[in-house]
């Protein structure tokens, strides 16, 4: 990734996002440092995303929750996120999952009293399967519409 230019601000962000920045990929091995690391990819690349600061910390916690909850559901000893920053706007894409694992790892994020976090917070959340790749993935995003819906 490239460094940020100084001076660059806002402008600079969005200028580098609107040109559409390669995804990003993790693969975290299953283990105390899964949380750590993707809150901190994940904030970086809110930032860089230009998100706002409630939705920087709305995807810090859905990347807290994925960690938390993804180890149960995955095929192998790793977390593999690919996260794609666009212009105010964050997509994460999680697996390859176990055949149910992306609804499941949906369901597991429900927090008593308040309800499924990932779903209240993400803008879109489905579960993918079939493609190249074998296994579920659940893709979320998570975007900024200024006065938007």
């Amino acid at each position: 990734m490239s460094g940020l230019q100084p001076g660059a601000g806002s402008e600079g962000a969005a200028a580098r996002s609107s040109a559409g920045e390669s995804p990003t990929s993790v693969s975290i091995a299953i283990g105390p440092l899964v949380g750590p690391v993707l809150r901190r990819v994940v904030g970086m690349l809110a930032a860089r995303a230009d998100l706002p600061l409630d939705r920087l910390d709305d995807a810090v916690l859905v990347a807290d929750l994925i960690a938390a909850r993804a180890p149960a559901h995955v095929t192998t000893e790793r977390i593999d996120v690919a996260l794609e920053p666009g212009q105010r706007r964050l997509a994460l894409r999680v697996g390859p999952l176990r055949d149910g694992g992306g609804k499941a790892l949906i369901v597991d994020a429900a927090v008593p009293g308040v309800g499924n976090v990932i779903e209240q917070l993400a803008d879109s959340v489905e579960v993918t399967s079939g493609g190249p790749e074998p296994g579920e993935f659940l893709n979320v995003r998570l975007a900024y519409n200024n006065g938007g819906t």
